[in-house]
């Protein structure tokens, strides 16, 4: 069976849209009128998407933006169906139109709002369903949106930051190795033509530069394929869930990187169980969702052991004590919350404490990347030029 939108008049003239399903859409069509409704228009649910640009995606900052016209509309009396369609003539993103578009039909063929979008979870997020259905049930959709927006919009801007950042320093990657390609390609195998034809005997820097430039001229194809079976071996690896662990954990204990590595899940961490708790989902929920959001199988392992506490009576902070990853200061914050009863807003204090720690390491790290990338680099020119220099020198001794 597929599912298919439709738009039509019922019996009293009205103009009404929704979805069906039927085999095709001839048995769709007929199924519309046994039910007394005359379709006008009658196609695949999720076609519209499927035309939108190939690679077109839908940005946090634009999920963002929309969640907060959704909010606007939605506090000034506008139904959902109504407040999308508005949304989806507004946006210059064919996706998210698109998409827009299938969650209107969806709602107007008796689904609910979170029930729609879990048509999308690759736009939707489980954080951002489990907000919108908490949000329904408690009917606090426009009180709950701006805060999913301020949530998206926070975390665009952190990418955003960490992403320019970057660029910087793998720009100067990608510019030194296409040098060093060069430089092994065209420029040393010339030079080390003069010195075969010389026949004298060479320094051990030179032998070690000529023998790299040769492997690397013969068997360049074979470098590449092995390059990409790493890669793919990489991506195929990152699937399993011991290796994920593994990887995971080994990121947290590196000596620089580590601590920037848990001060970014710390702040995701409790700024998504804060906003979930803020936005009236339950604690297990909320945990569960959050453990999705971080995408971190030692923390999924650290989180899921909290949710099994939860059950069994014991308070939150208790349970993430036990774990080693999770720093005093969240577990002081989380029982502080706890005791006062406001857990929600300690938790998004302890998150702005956290993404004010990642940002000085990411800076901190940044500024110190770009130096050690120049002397990386100078070290390899400077060998490569005493590689091919002291061999001139040795020869003009020779002649003398």
């Amino acid at each position: 069976m597929t599912t298919f939108s439709y738009k039509a008049y019922n019996r009293g003239g009205g103009q009404v849209a929704g979805s069906i399903e039927a085999a095709g859409p001839k048995e769709a069509a007929q199924a519309l009128k046994n039910t007394g409704l005359y379709p006008t228009e009658v196609k695949e649910a999720g076609k519209e998407a499927g035309r939108a640009i190939f690679g077109q995606r839908v940005s946090p900052a634009a999920l963002a933006a929309a969640a907060r016209q959704l909010a606007t509309l939605i506090s000034s009396g506008t139904s959902i169906s109504e407040a999308l369609q508005v949304l989806a003539d507004n946006t210059d993103n064919p996706k998210l139109r698109a998409i827009l578009l299938e969650t209107r039909d969806n709602v107007l063929g008796g689904s609910s709002f979170s029930k729609a979008l879990e048509k999308n979870p690759d736009v939707f997020s489980p954080l951002f369903r489990g907000l919108v259905q908490a949000a329904e049930a408690s009917g606090s959709l426009d009180q709950v949106l701006p805060r999913l927006a301020d949530y998206l919009e926070k975390r665009a801007r952190i990418r955003s930051e960490v992403r320019a950042a970057l660029t910087y320093p793998a720009l100067m990657t990608v510019v030194g190795a296409a040098v060093l390609g060069f430089l092994f390609v065209f420029v040393i195998p010339k030079i080390s033509r003069i010195f075969e034809d010389t026949g004298t005997r060479l320094p051990f820097i030179t032998v070690v530069l000529l023998w790299i430039t040769g492997v690397v001229r013969s068997y360049w194809p074979a470098l590449l394929g092995l390059g990409a079976a790493a890669f793919w071996f990489m991506r195929r690896s990152s699937r399993n869930e011991r290796t994920r662990e593994l990887k995971d954990r080994l990121l947290l204990k590196l000596p620089w990187f580590g601590p920037i590595v848990l001060s970014f899940h710390m702040a995701n961490l409790t700024r998504t169980l804060g906003t979930l708790l803020k936005g009236g989902v339950q604690m297990l929920k909320a945990l569960e969702i959050c453990a999705e959001a971080l995408d971190n199988k030692v923390f999924d392992n650290v989180l899921e052991t909290a949710a099994k506490d939860c059950t069994e009576g014991s308070s939150l902070s208790m349970s993430l004590k036990k774990s080693a990853l999770v720093p005093p200061l969240v577990c002081h914050m989380i029982s502080v919350g706890e005791k006062s009863g406001n857990l929600d807003e300690m938790l998004l204090k302890t998150a702005e404490s956290y993404d004010a720690a990642f940002e000085d390491g990411v800076k901190r790290s940044l500024s110190l990347l770009e130096p050690v990338l120049i002397l990386a680099m100078g070290l390899v020119v400077g060998f490569i030029v005493l590689a091919m220099l002291l061999p001139i020198f040795e020869l003009n001794q020779t002649i003398r």
